[in-house]
């Protein structure tokens, strides 16, 4: 795991100390060592944290004397990669991953991709040919970012503190992703908070070439075409889940793990323990009375004898925290759990060097309550006499009680076809299209529209189910969950892995019917199934509960209220940029509030026109 950076100068060679200063604001991605190579045409910029090979991994590295990479991740099954390639005739001087990416693309080109099975962000320069090859990941675990300067120059780095310390990029505001931000509560993981830096989209590479980019989509999510039945599921399961976890606990340094007390945390922690000869660390926080989920992680690390720690954090400084968050996310981002995700990776650290987590299980298995309603919303539709019923209901409700109709246009839009998970993301959105309006003082870009333009919404084909979960695993996962984890662990040099992400068991996961994940009266149907003998029962049958944070308490704390008096005076940056904020929102304790917070914190600390 490390922070890498690259200059493309297509015209001239730029200054030495562009690289130099990007690659140290990576600093923090990789504390153990750092390299620079200055090439004819590119520069290469690399951070290292040592998991793999400590003593000849160094980077950029150079392979047969024509490709050079800088490498940001983990390839788990490098070493099976490693014995094809040699038995095609490739020769190796060191034991990395990192050589295997290198000897692979010499091999197969783009098409080594599909070989891969980790989480990795890489460029890759042709000193023959005079190209960058860059690749990200199928679900965007591992950032890469990129902007085109002047005179052709391209500048890539692993997060967009450094491609702003290069000096050769001035950024500009994108109006458009802060109104995704206001929908959102994060920006849309195919854009950034700026016009002219773009991030490379999960599952995609780019080529880039005598002044021309070109940026291609290598791997798709196929949603729904399994056919096998829940039996088989189950076995298939099992097996897949092993391996996963098998092949994330190889490394060259300990690896500990998340435990939230949830059932994909504690999963992965017993399939951890079963694998290891040595007792796994784990590692749980609690919120004290607030928020404590520590008694539910406490029992799985007593189940499976681990090495567990525990961090009460009580009432943490969240006002320093608040503003510290800006510069680790680079963009207004307002999941409350960066903060406890940043804490508990902070307190990780001081034991491993690696830690597994189960990101990925709620979208790939069912977890989050939403789907119910969809379903519900789903099976309502397919029912004549529900759909009467709902029908003649609005129509009284609308009658009787004028003040109501708000509900009955929800009870309507419920009889819609194709409408469950429409009506689900309208739902969730923070801010609705008419408060956005209010807020910007002008029109505003409807949702459905937003979606549209942007590429986000799910095939049609999909059900409203389906939908949810593709929408899920693109947008959510990509724009909202992997960065939050991502950058709170490497702000302290922690690597943190996502069995549930290995490709082999994702795409199976994405295959299974929906029936197998959410039904009327259960969510993670096959994944429960298949964790009852590995979890004590409390936590294999418990409902979920999210990483959250209570940020409705943290408003109204004493080290906050400065910050609310800063970010909503007459005078700000935030309220010149949204001129229609309620008067009422800095004294309200809600998500809306904390949202706008992020926001303003963000703006006054960036050097972004506003313009």
């Amino acid at each position: 795991m490390c922070g890498i950076c690259a200059i493309v100068y297509e015209r001239a060679e730029g200054p030495a100390e562009a690289i130099s200063v990007m690659t140290k604001r990576l600093t923090h991605r990789g504390p153990d060592g750092s390299g620079i190579s200055r090439l004819p045409g590119c520069d290469l910029g690399h951070r290292r944290l040592s998991i793999i090979d400590l003593k000849c991994g160094d980077q950029p590295m150079e392979y047969g004397g024509r490709w050079w990479i800088t490498y940001n991740g983990e390839i788990y099954n490098y070493r099976a990669l490693r014995s094809e390639l040699e038995s095609a005739g490739h020769q190796f001087q060191t034991n990395s991953d990192t050589e295997v990416i290198l000897a692979a693309y010499a091999e197969w080109d783009a098409g080594c991709l599909s070989r891969l099975r980790g989480m990795f962000a890489f460029a890759i320069w042709d000193s023959i040919e005079r190209r960058l090859f860059a690749a990200r990941d199928l679900f965007g675990e591992k950032p890469l970012y990129f902007s085109r300067g002047a005179n052709s120059t391209l500048v890539i780095a692993s997060e967009m503190k450094a491609i702003l310390a290069s000096g050769l990029v001035d950024p500009l505001l994108d109006r458009g992703s802060v109104d995704s931000f206001l929908i959102l509560g994060y920006v849309a993981p195919h854009k950034t908070i700026y016009s002219n830096v773009q991030t490379l989209p999960a599952a995609h590479y780019l080529e880039y070439s005598e002044g021309s980019l070109r940026v291609e989509r290598y791997w798709q999510p196929r949603i729904g075409t399994g056919t096998m039945d829940l039996s088989d599921a189950a076995d298939e399961l099992d097996g897949l889940l092993k391996q996963a976890v098998r092949r994330q606990l190889v490394a060259d340094v300990p690896v500990g793990a998340f435990l939230s007390g949830g059932i994909d945390s504690s999963m992965i922690v017993a399939l951890a323990q079963e694998q290891s000869a040595h007792p796994v660390q784990t590692f749980s926080v609690g919120f004290g009375e607030m928020i404590n989920e520590l008694p539910y992680a406490r029992s799985v690390a007593d189940r499976w004898h681990t090495s567990h720690h525990e961090i009460d954090l009580g009432t943490p400084q969240v006002g320093e925290l608040l503003e510290r968050m800006v510069d680790v996310y680079d963009e207004p981002f307002a999941d409350s759990s960066h903060i406890p995700t940043y804490l508990i990776s902070e307190f990780a650290q001081r034991s491993v060097k690696v830690v597994l987590s189960g990101d990925g299980g709620d979208e790939l298995f069912g977890g989050y309550g939403r789907y119910h309603d969809i379903l519900l919303s789903e099976g309502a539709r397919r029912s004549w006499t529900a759909w009467a019923v709902l029908r003649l209901a609005s129509r009284a409700v609308k009658e009787r009680h004028p003040a109501l109709h708000h509900l009955s246009v929800g009870v309507g839009l419920a009889t819609r076809a194709n409408d469950g998970w429409s009506r689900s993301l309208l739902s969730q959105a923070t801010f609705s299209n008419r408060q956005r309006r209010a807020l910007w003082a002008r029109q505003v870009t409807p949702l459905d529209k937003f979606l549209r333009d942007d590429g986000l919404l799910p095939p049609e084909k999909l059900s409203g189910l389906d939908q949810a979960f593709y929408f899920d695993v693109t947008t959510y996962l990509a724009g909202d969950i992997l960065v939050k984890v991502d950058r709170a662990a490497m702000s302290h040099g922690l690597e943190t892995r996502a069995p549930f992400l290995d490709r082999d068991l994702a795409e199976f996961a994405l295959s299974l019917p929906s029936q197998f994940k959410v039904t009327r009266r259960e969510s993670k149907v096959l994944l429960r199934s298949a964790s009852a003998s590995y979890l004590p029962s409390a936590v294999q049958s418990r409902k979920k509960q999210g990483f959250g944070a209570p940020y409705g308490v943290w408003l109204g704390r004493r080290d906050v209220q400065p910050l609310l008096h800063r970010v909503f005076a007459r005078d700000s940056v935030l309220r010149e940029l949204l001129p229609g904020i309620p008067r009422g929102i800095p004294a309200a304790r809600d998500y809306r509030t904390w949202t706008l917070l992020t926001l303003g914190l963000w703006l006054d600390r960036s050097r972004a026109s506003t313009i």
